[in-house]
C-alpha cells in the first residue's frame, strides 16, 4: 500500500491524525490565554473521535469545549468522572480499558496500561514558589482550581493505532508499566517529553525497549504558563541521531509517514 497517514501537532500531546477519511485526535486543547501558543477555536470542529491518554488537566480540561453532537470520546474512569463533572454527557464517553480493541474507520486502536512519569513533590512545590507564578499572580486562583480538579488517578495508558500496514506507538507519559508487553518497531512512536529532570535518560531507555522506526517529540513546549516550561531537546536529539529519526514539529506542523 501506498497510502500515507497524515499527522499534525497542535502542542502538548495533542496531535490529529488522518488515514484517508479516518481521523484522531489525541489529547486535544486549548492554551491557556496568556500563552504564545494560540490554536484556532474550529481548529478540532471536524473530528469526531478523541483518545485520552489520562485525566491531567492539560489533557482533558478542553474536551468539554470540543465535544459536539457526534463526538465519542475514549477514556479510562478517572477522565470519565471528571468530564461528566464539567459536563460532557454520557453518550458522547465510551469508557476503555487496557486491553481495549475498536476501530475508527479504517484505524485500528489497541489500548495498553501505561504509567505517568514519576512527578517529584519537590519540584512541583518548586514550580508553584517560582518567581514567574509570583510575577503572572492575575488569575493564578482559577487556573489552580482547574488544574487540581483534573486527576489522572494511575490509569495513563498508552495507544496503538494501526492503519495502512503501519502502526504509530502513542505513549501517555514518558514512562512504561511493568509486567506489560508494548509491541516494538513501531514505524513511527510519539515520546511526550515532559515532567523529570532525567528526560534524555528516560526517552533513551525507553526508545531502547521500543525500538520504533522513528520518534515524534510531544508535550516539549510552554502552552500552560507560569506552571509550564520549554523543555530542552537537543540532548536527546543529538543522542538519537544514528539510531532513529526525530521530528520536533513547530505547533501546527505537520508530517506524513
Amino acid at each position: 500500500m501506498n497510502e500515507k497517514i497524515n499527522i499534525i501537532w497542535y502542542g502538548t500531546a495533542s496531535v490529529r491524525i488522518t488515514a484517508g477519511s479516518s481521523q484522531l485526535l489525541i489529547d486535544p486543547f486549548f492554551p491557556f490565554p496568556d500563552s504564545r501558543v494560540k490554536i484556532a477555536a474550529d481548529a478540532y470542529d471536524d473530528c469526531s473521535h478523541i483518545l485520552v491518554s489520562h485525566g491531567h488537566f492539560d489533557h482533558i480540561s478542553s474536551i468539554r469545549d470540543i465535544v459536539r453532537n457526534d463526538t465519542t470520546v475514549y477514556c479510562t474512569k478517572a477522565p470519565y468522572h471528571t468530564l461528566c463533572s464539567k459536563g460532557v454527557r454520557e453518550k458522547n464517553l465510551c469508557l476503555i480499558k487496557p486491553g481495549s480493541s475498536f476501530y475508527v474507520g479504517d484505524m485500528h486502536i489497541t489500548a495498553y496500561k501505561g504509567k505517568h512519569i514519576s512527578l517529584n513533590m519537590r519540584s512541583i512545590l518548586k514550580t508553584l514558589c517560582s518567581s514567574r507564578v509570583r510575577h503572572n499572580l492575575k488569575g493564578i486562583g482559577g487556573k489552580l482550581k482547574r488544574i487540581v480538579s483534573c486527576l489522572e488517578k494511575k490509569e495513563t495508558l498508552c495507544y496503538v493505532v494501526e492503519v495502512y500496514g503501519k502502526r504509530i506507538l502513542i505513549l501517555g507519559s514518558l514512562a512504561l508499566a511493568d509486567g506489560t508487553d508494548y509491541p516494538t518497531g513501531a514505524d513511527l512512536a510519539f515520546f511526550p517529553y515532559q515532567g523529570s529532570k532525567r528526560l534524555c535518560d528516560i526517552a533513551l531507555r525507553i526508545y531502547d525497549r521500543l525500538r520504533p522506526k522513528a520518534v515524534l517529540l510531544t508535550h516539549f513546549d510552554d502552552t500552560f504558563p507560569p506552571f509550564s516550561s520549554e523543555i530542552d531537546t537537543s540532548d536527546f536529539e543529538e543522542n538519537m541521531k544514528k539510531r532513529a529519526k526525530v521530528y520536533k514539529l513547530r505547533h501546527g506542523g505537520r508530517l506524513e509517514i
